[in-house]
């Protein structure tokens, strides 16, 4: 376990380190996502031998926890009618910057 936790700490750190890079700081980041991409890979290998293993109960808890956060995360999506004022005044286009930030609360 302590090593899949070690993968867990380092591919946050990875994260960390893209979020403080500036816009400009191509190769860094590069570097950094070619990094975070075989942690990510040697992480899907613990996890496949850690499922087998796991208890149901352990992952019925897991995927509870889950649905918790997607529903969280749903309610924070923007609701594009209220947001462009609504009525058929408004066109579709003044609901794009919501329909981004949507699609990204979405991947999160």
């Amino acid at each position: 376990m302590e090593a899949s936790d070690d993968l867990a700490l380092r591919l946050a750190a990875i994260q960390d380190a893209l979020l403080g890079l500036p816009d400009d700081a191509f190769a860094e980041k590069f570097q950094l996502l070619t990094e975070r991409d075989k942690l990510r890979e040697e992480a899907a290998g613990y996890a496949e031998s850690l499922e087998s293993s796991r208890p149901d109960a352990v992952l019925l808890a897991e995927l509870a926890s889950l649905r918790s956060q997607f529903k969280k995360l749903k309610k924070q999506k923007i609701d594009l009618v209220s947001q462009a004022g609504g009525g058929s005044g408004r066109g579709e286009m003044g609901n794009l910057g919501g329909v981004a930030l949507n699609a990204r609360i979405m991947e999160a």
